[in-house]
């Protein structure tokens, strides 16, 4: 097997996970990156639960905390790392993503931050993942973002205006105080949906409300919607809206483009 490396030329650690199955019902590849935290006191330790058949879970790739990269299962196959979740409606995230899983010990209490090599060697592997499959920018996940009732990674620190600076994720300036509208959160809850969060009927909107402060308002975990969540929520809805929007046109100008190509002549040519 060829020596697999990043675009950078970093080496990449290939140790196969025995857990994984087919991507079904899944046209045309992975269209989503899920971003963990491994949640563990090492990455060693972490890679042998990644590839013990008894655990029966799995991630694509791991990237240690300097910056050292792991893939354990291919690309093309439905590693086990997203479990109970939801994503724009779907609910076999496994299925449609690509899981990176990022060597740290979680909240100990206190959110983990992350070492600038590791963001690094990230971004990298986000690129080349994103230059292989359609993964949008708003495809570009936190595991608390579709897993909120039961995830809590890669946590309040994780630095995503670095990818947003990168374009790998849609990501809005947090909005100043403002004075409370009165019940903000039926508002708040139609905003979220047309960024990817679902709220299911009969089920408490807090952990979904609390997944979007992690990452978007991290002073706010832990608090109840307000003025600044609302204005913070629509300001993304509209930031989705606007990049779905060009990604469609993009999309339309390519099918002009090819459609307006002279045809190839058959028979010899030169």
């Amino acid at each position: 097997m060829a020596e697999r490396r990043l675009s950078d030329g970093t080496p990449v650690r290939w140790v196969p996970s025995p857990n994984h199955d087919p991507r079904e019902g899944v046209a045309g590849g992975p269209d989503m990156v899920v971003i963990h935290y491994t949640d563990m006191l090492s990455a060693d330790g972490a890679v042998a639960r990644l590839c013990d058949p008894v655990a029966r879970v799995s991630a694509h790739y791991l990237i240690t905390a300097g910056g050292d990269v792991v893939q354990m299962v291919e690309e093309d196959r439905r590693a086990w790392h997203a479990g109970v979740s939801a994503w724009f409606g779907v609910r076999d995230n496994n299925a449609r993503s690509i899981g990176i899983e990022l060597d740290s010990p979680g909240h100990r209490p206190d959110a983990p931050e992350f070492p600038g090599v590791q963001i690094d060697a990230l971004l990298v592997l986000l690129g080349d993942i994103r230059s292989r499959w359609a993964v949008p920018p708003w495809n570009v996940v936190a595991h608390s973002d579709i897993a909120p009732f039961r995830k809590i990674d890669p946590g309040e620190r994780f630095p995503w205006s670095r990818l947003a600076d990168a374009g790998h994720v849609i990501s809005v300036a947090p909005p100043p105080d403002q004075p409370a509208p009165g019940d903000v959160l039926p508002a708040v809850r139609v905003a979220l949906a047309e960024c990817g969060y679902v709220f299911d009927p009969d089920t408490d909107p807090v952990p979904v409300i609390d997944a979007f402060h992690r990452r978007h308002l991290p002073d706010r975990v832990g608090a109840p919607a307000d003025a600044r969540t609302l204005a913070a929520a629509l300001a993304l809805a509209e930031a989705v809206r606007n990049a779905m929007a060009a990604t469609r046109r993009e999309a339309v100008d390519k099918l002009a483009s090819n459609d307006a190509a002279p045809p190839v002549a058959a028979g010899k040519t030169g």
